[in-house]
């Protein structure tokens, strides 16, 4: 399970090697079971070393290791995401065991919890408690960056030196030192000032204090950190460190992720966006889905703070405001695109779609008939399928039983003198093209049975054909079909390279599609800081200017409503999908001749 901060990740990361021998002095049995539950943890099946150290605490409750056994069950049920059980299990552990050399560990996975059940307050004290009872340099070092993250990424911070009184004298101000410097990166200036002088540091002038951290960039990541979407909510926030991180190093400046959870609820993502348009935040990067980015966009009708929405995909959503822009292309767009295409580039005249139910691909199909209709073209047919179809037989008959001119289940005559009939399956009937919007699985079965029953005209598909399973169907199937695709370009883009060796660092693993969107949304945000983004109405008049941004998700280019327009194209051929360039640069002013079978 991701952790929601560079902190947290550290910490798993790291108390993976607490110093805890691998070998027990035991009995041949629990020496045994002991040894198989270490090995489990470090192959990463933490749900069986957990039952595996459940076990050997049950077999033997009087061994001399049954802190260990109780530890590492606990650390287990942490590391597999059981948070309620790893609380329960530590908390547990302590208080049977107050004098184990474990204790220090223990509390800090306690902290950690509370940090992710969002109890700030709570973490902190487990922080401060956990750097109490150290005697381990490592440990101290997670204490303090964790401690500092936990207090930048906090709502709000009530502490006082008095809360350190469970520090020795002689550990006291180091860490009161670290939390005075998190409290002016928050610009708490009055606090971070009370804690330096408690430790004699001196007590600089507010203005000169203020005048290092004035020019600090908040960003309100408004994501999903909780609920079914937390591990979404999460991907994002990754790669939006990620993008952070870059900015600093290169460029010195300070900069927060301010982290605000929506629950997956448009109502809460409202309310906070509502909330931070009276703030002092300069930008939004969120929220995820299309319904809460359409209401935390028409919540900025009546004032002005630029929010970039990552993954929402629903056209329109930037109209219910002048300050929204949106990453991913609308699926709408693809539908305009592809008509543009058949009209400009195949020169078609007639056309006919098959597509499925699911709402996106119903947007694509009645943008692809508007815009073909609106220059020009003649829409012969429009068939639906239900999502899990497999016989589109019905469908494709009926379209050719309306080019040939015969119902079709009525004989087709070709001579109604002589009576000589021919099943119309065997008929050839052209069309000029075919838009073909679906998933995969169903391109897989649709595309065969268009060919068996002769049907034959360009493919146009959307970006569920970009998949291999698709591309390795026979040629005389997939017919060198085009189609538009914004999750595919980013692999073979020098910023994807790039990012992906960055978050391979941090994370370990392949980034997926959000955590490149996280990392562009950041990306693009300070890019238009540098730009000379000071002030919200200016982020906003850079942001808008921005085109031919190379991303790691992809190009961007926002158009005329703040929407990314770049849509990359795709021809399938040679068992593979060929980059052919953006929809824009692909379209000619001058109409071919139409595609003939």
């Amino acid at each position: 399970m991701k952790r929601l901060t560079e902190f947290l990740l550290v910490a798993v990361l790291t108390l993976a090697a607490v110093p805890v021998a691998d070998t027990i002095d035991d009995t041949p049995e629990a020496v045994s079971a002991y040894a198989r539950g270490k090995r489990l943890m470090r192959e990463g099946d933490f749900l069986q070393a957990s039952r595996e150290f459940e076990r050997l605490a049950g077999l033997y409750p009087q061994s001399p290791n049954l802190d260990l056994f109780l530890f590492h069950r606990s650390k287990a049920d942490y590391h597999f995401g059981d948070l309620a059980k790893a609380q329960a299990g530590f908390s547990n552990f302590t208080a049977r065991f107050p004098s184990s050399p474990l204790v220090p560990y223990a509390l800090f996975f306690l902290a950690n919890v509370d940090y992710m059940r969002g109890q700030v307050d709570r973490a902190v004290d487990g922080y401060i408690d956990t750097y109490a009872a150290s005697a381990d340099s490592r440990l101290d070092d997670l204490v303090t960056s964790s401690l500092s993250a936990a207090i930048l990424n906090a709502r709000s911070v009530t502490l006082s030196p008095g809360d350190f009184r469970s520090v020795s004298v002689n550990r006291r101000c180091a860490l009161m030192l670290t939390v005075a410097d998190a409290l002016a990166s928050r610009e708490d200036f009055t606090s971070a000032q009370r804690f330096r002088a408690e430790c004699g540091a001196g007590t600089p002038g507010i203005e000169s204090v203020a005048g290092s951290f004035n020019e600090t960039f908040d960003i309100a990541m408004v994501l999903p950190l909780s609920g079914e979407l937390e591990s979404f909510g999460e991907d994002l926030y990754n790669g939006a460190v990620i993008a952070a991180d870059q900015y600093r190093q290169d460029t010195g400046g300070k900069l927060t992720l301010s982290l605000y959870d929506t629950q997956g609820d448009p109502i809460t993502a409202a309310r906070i966006v509502r909330e931070l348009a009276g703030g002092n935040t300069d930008l939004i990067v969120g929220p995820l889905t299309s319904d809460e980015a359409a209401v935390a966009s028409a919540s900025l009708a009546c004032d002005y703070l630029p929010l970039i929405a990552p993954a929402a995909t629903e056209a329109g959503l930037t109209r219910l405001s002048e300050t929204a822009f949106q990453l991913s292309p609308n699926v709408e767009l693809q539908g305009v695109k592809m008509a543009e295409y058949a009209v400009y580039n195949q020169g078609a005249d007639s056309a006919a779609i098959i597509t499925s139910t699911n709402p996106d691909q119903l947007r694509m199909a009645r943008a692809f008939s508007d815009r073909f209709t609106e220059l020009g073209g003649t829409l012969v047919a429009i068939e639906y399928y239900r999502a899990r179809e497999k016989d589109f037989g019905p469908y494709v008959r009926d379209i050719k039983g309306m080019l040939v001119g015969v119902p079709p289940d009525s004989t087709y005559y070709i001579d109604p003198s002589s009576g000589d009939t021919l099943d119309l399956d065997v008929i050839p009937a052209h069309i000029d093209c075919l838009f073909l919007p679906g998933s995969p699985s169903q391109l897989r079965l649709l595309l065969p049975q268009i060919l068996f029953y002769n049907l034959n005209g360009s493919l146009l598909g959307s970006d569920g054909w970009g998949d291999e399973s698709v591309y390795k169907l026979d040629e005389r199937i997939t017919r060198r079909a085009v189609f538009p695709s914004p999750f595919l370009e980013g692999d073979r883009a020098e910023a994807f390279v790039r990012f992906a060796a960055a978050y391979d660092s941090r994370y370990g693993g392949r980034p997926g599609r959000l955590s490149r969107l996280g990392f562009d949304a950041v990306t693009l945000a300070t890019r238009a800081l540098r730009e000379g983004g000071r002030t919200r109405e200016r982020l906003v008049e850079t942001l808008s200017a921005i085109g031919e941004f190379q991303g790691a998700a992809g190009p961007v280019t926002f158009g005329s409503s703040r929407e990314n327009v770049a849509l990359p194209l795709y021809r399938i051929a040679n068992g593979t999908a060929e980059y052919i360039g953006l929809a824009g640069e692909v379209i000619n002013a001058q109409p071919t001749e139409p595609v003939k079978p």
